[in-house]
């Protein structure tokens, strides 16, 4: 038995004796474990030590009703198109025009004919990428940029068009190469002067230094999209006249699985996205390899050597940082650039919550279209059928061995002396409460708070008590808890509220935040709080794979959450669909599509911004509600349906494992991530690549910082690449294997 204070500090265990100091015992059902006048057996002693007379109530009704709101917070049309921001004009590309240098400049062919500086070390780069634009509009530099911090991938942008490039510009005063890769926006990086004229930014000269520091440095260039012509140079392809379009299917070739291992004998959707599709072209001291190819064989990414040894890839599609075939060609496309070495990490997450286990909840009346308040609370049947549902996710779907639904609860709810059975009798109080601890290790438990109650106000002693007590019910209770994290009801506390009641909520910001619930959660020993990925003060836009330490309190990590359409008051698919369509269906508060969508088709929409948020890389889990666990069918629940039809087009798509962790493990994770991320943007984390010894030197300026380094010969395998994860101070060298 773990003891109570073995998994808290002593000095915090005195701070919450000290807080509760005064607090009085509240109702408690009585036959378990009573004493002689009926009343329970205050010295009862729980699960990890927990005494019963340390909890002060329980086995009350708990609400966690948002009164009836129709449309969630939050919620948005699951359809992918709304993301992106360009049509299809600005994705056409044509043969492009390469300006001579200057007067006064060196002509390209004196560029050719100049010696690299005399201390150039060829075989040093920084693990860094230089990311080619042709302005702050171009198409392909927002996908770059997305898929290179996905991976943590450090990089430099340069605006072909409003700055020069020259050998300082990629060699650094000790003669090592500033950069190990370079991203084209565009092959030939154009700007349309006029209709149907393609001129090229960077002019003869300034090509023939690019191509020069990457053939001395034998550095890999990726071109994201490209129309298929021989300026500025030739990949050995032509597009085929006539088959432009704007939906195709890629199929890996065989030389395509050594660039997207993962991927597997399916076709990869292409869908609003232009594309040239082209076949190969005889160019002398040019060798080409087909990668991907359409229903009709065309070409539409392919690699190539260049003549002087140079190795490029071309994709003839657009990109873009929303669309499926980005993201899913994305993992490869870093893996090539880099040659597998890099300092980042780069792994795809599946995590579902579901919020207000033990409380009642809303349920949607499908029929008179209304939301009806504490309509709802989760039976022994359905939670014992999620556990089953759990464990055929797991078998069916290879990637997804782990996937663990995490439960978060609100401990008011629960009759805490329930008997510890997966098979309640009729005379049990509440057969949830004990097929609860039955269940007690099959999922991830997270503290919820006590009684679900708003934290934007509470006081210090009000906040502690709905934070610790839920956490005390927990252990007495014997479930495997995250309990460094607390999620608070309806994300509250953190300063995006309504500061009148029935008023949709506002982002005031993390500095309105109520600094008695933070400093509260610190002395229960919380270390991460859920955030709300829809609200822009609670995740950080500028590293989108990161969390936010608190202003107010730093020792706690915000670690935001996925908002879905699943609503929270759906407990059947009728519920679900109707629901949906009451709010983006003809006529509907939000309306958006149509003709309303039936359950199959409401499905497919959601899973589709699912699969996007698992191929982001990011680690946030989607949340969910207990009425979405329902057994409206025998093995099924709307929450479960969701996570298949998401497993079903990634399975189909990639053979990389899907990731779930506990929400502890979650946050020691995302602190770690952060940090690292952070310090490669201030300059204080950074790594050379010795590729003639296969080490790279990775040196912290700013103490110890944890680093992760994609490449190395150890640490552990996820897909094609090992990766590190170790602490730095100073200078550490580490061996590295390229692909």
């Amino acid at each position: 038995m773990t003891k109570l204070n073995n998994l808290f500090p002593s000095a915090l265990l005195l701070s919450a004796a000290l807080i509760l100091t005064g607090c009085g015992g509240g109702s408690a059902p009585g036959p378990s474990g009573s004493a002689p006048d009926g009343k329970p057996d205050t010295g009862i002693v729980g699960e990890n030590g927990v005494k019963l007379s340390d909890i002060a109530r329980y086995g009350e009704t708990v609400s966690a009703s948002e009164g009836g709101n129709l449309t969630p917070t939050g919620a948005v049309a699951g359809d992918i198109r709304r993301l992106l921001p360009q049509g299809f004009g600005a994705q056409r590309l044509g043969p492009a025009t390469v300006p001579a240098a200057p007067a006064g400049r060196l002509s390209a062919q004196a560029i050719r004919a100049q010696a690299l500086p005399g201390n150039a070390q060829t075989g040093k780069v920084a693990l860094k990428i230089l990311v080619l634009h042709a302005g702050a509009a171009n198409f392909g530099l927002a996908p770059a940029k997305a898929l290179l911090s996905q991976h943590g991938v450090a990089y430099d942008t340069l605006d072909a068009t409003a700055k020069d490039l020259n050998l300082s510009t990629l060699i650094g005063p000790d003669g090592v190469g500033k950069y190990s890769g370079v991203i084209l926006a565009s092959n030939s990086l154009t700007t349309e002067n006029s209709p149907g004229v393609f001129t090229s930014a960077l002019n003869d000269a300034e090509w023939a230094t690019l191509f020069e520091y990457e053939a001395a440095y034998k550095v890999r260039q990726l071109a994201l999209f490209g129309f298929p012509g021989i300026a500025p140079e030739d990949y050995g392809v032509r597009a085929v006249p006539g088959a432009e379009t704007g939906t195709s299917d890629a199929t890996v070739t065989a030389g395509g699985k050594a660039v997207f291992s993962d991927l597997t004998a399916n076709t990869v959707p292409v869908r609003f996205s232009y594309a040239y599709p082209s076949r190969l072209e005889a160019v002398p001291n040019v060798t080409t390899t087909p990668l991907l190819t359409d229903a009709n064989g065309n070409l539409l990414a392919v690699s190539s050597t260049a003549a002087d040894g140079r190795e490029r890839l071309l994709l003839t599609m657009a990109q873009n940082e929303y669309l499926t075939h980005t993201q899913l060609l994305g993992y490869g496309m870093v893996q090539w650039l880099t040659k597998g070495v890099y300092l980042g990490e780069y792994r795809r997450y599946l995590g579902v919550d579901i919020d207000d286990w033990f409380a009642t909840g809303d349920r949607y009346d499908a029929p008179t279209k209304t939301v009806l308040p504490n309509a709802f609370r989760l039976k022994a049947s359905d939670a014992l059928s999620v556990r089953d549902q759990q464990a055929a996710v797991r078998k069916d779907y290879s990637v997804a061995r782990n996937f663990t639904y995490a439960m978060m609860y609100n401990g008011l709810g629960a009759d805490i002396l329930a008997p510890k059975t997966c098979s309640p009798s009729t005379g049990v109080k509440d057969p949830l409460s004990a097929v609860t601890k039955c269940l007690s290790q099959d999922f991830d438990w997270v503290n919820h708070t006590r009684d679900h109650l708003l934290m934007d106000d509470l006081s210090l002693n009000e906040s502690f008590n709905q934070i610790f007590q839920n956490t005390l019910i927990g252990l007495f209770m014997g479930l495997k808890l995250s309990y460094k994290t607390v999620l608070t009801g309806e994300i509250s506390g953190l300063g995006w509220k309504s500061l009148v009641e029935g008023q949709p909520k506002v982002d005031y910001g993390l500095g309105a935040s109520n600094i008695n619930f933070l400093n509260a959660a610190t002395l229960s020993g919380v270390q991460y709080v859920p955030s709300n990925r829809s609200v822009a003060s609670h995740w950080d836009a500028s590293c989108p794979t990161c969390g936010i330490f608190h202003p107010l309190k730093p020792n706690i990590l915000l670690v935001p959450r996925w908002p879905n359409n699943v609503f929270y008051y759906s407990s059947t698919p009728d519920e679900a669909a109707t629901s949906y369509n009451a709010v983006y269906g003809p006529g509907g508060v939000r309306p958006y599509w149509p003709s309303a969508l039936n359950y199959t088709e409401y499905l497919d929409k959601e899973s589709d911004i699912g699969l996007q948020h698992v191929l982001s890389g990011a680690a946030w889990p989607h949340y969910m509600h207990q009425p979405n666990l329902n057994q409206y069918a025998p093995g099924k629940s709307v929450a479960t349906d969701w996570v298949r039809a998401v497993l079903d087009k990634y399975s189909k798509a990639s053979t990389l494992p899907v990731n779930t962790l506990a929400w502890d493990d979650l946050g020691a994770y995302v602190d770690r991530h952060t940090r690292e991320e952070k310090a490669k943007a201030a300059g204080q984390l950074g790594a050379v690549w010795d590729r003639k010894t296969n080490t790279v030197a990775v040196t912290s300026r700013a103490g110890t910082l944890p680093v992760s380094l994609t490449g190395a010969t150890s640490g552990s395998v996820y897909g094609a690449a090992r990766i590190l994860n170790r602490t730095v101070s100073g200078t550490v060298n580490v061996a590295v294997t390229p692909r």
